[in-house]
């Protein structure tokens, strides 16, 4: 057996995959352009990293159980001009997760706030924080069941 096919079999065991795919199209491409072992080696975990990043973002969106995939590009802000567009945007920077502040979206039925409300979770989520999905109502009944035995909640 070659060097070559117990690297890739090492890269297997590792489980690096994006490496192992990318490996021997990039060998080629260093040997052309006489690119160094650091550099080559560099460029193949940035590629590792980008793919790991990717799929545990993508893992967090459905943990999380969104009701829907919707983004706040998504969201028409001239169907509802009383709504912020400039707070939501700044909202979608996620400073409150950092400053750990709530955000709490009040109004009429059919104004956006789940929307907007899971656009934001997805943002989170996709940047890799822990985010879990639960409308007021569900959040109340758990409660209720879970905790809070025989008291009445008055919604």
């Amino acid at each position: 057996m070659t060097n070559y096919n117990k690297l890739l079999n090492n890269l297997d065991k590792l489980k690096l995959e994006k490496f192992r795919t990318f490996i021997p199209s990039y060998l080629d491409e260093a040997n052309k352009n006489n690119i160094n072992l650091v550099d080559a080696l560099y460029t193949l975990t940035e590629k590792e990293i980008e793919f790991r990043d990717k799929r545990a973002s993508i893992a967090n969106v459905k943990v999380a159980g969104f009701p829907f995939e919707k983004e706040i590009v998504d969201f028409d802000f001239t169907f509802q001009p009383s709504i912020n567009k400039n707070k939501i945007e700044d909202l979608s920077t996620l400073r409150f997760v950092e400053k750990a502040e709530n955000v709490l979206f009040v109004g009429n039925s059919g104004v956006g706030k789940t929307h907007l409300a899971t656009a934001l979770g997805i943002k989170a989520a996709k940047s890799r924080y822990s985010t879990y999905y639960i409308s007021f109502g569900d959040l109340m009944m758990k409660l209720k069941k879970r905790f809070l035995p025989g008291m009445i909640f008055l919604i």
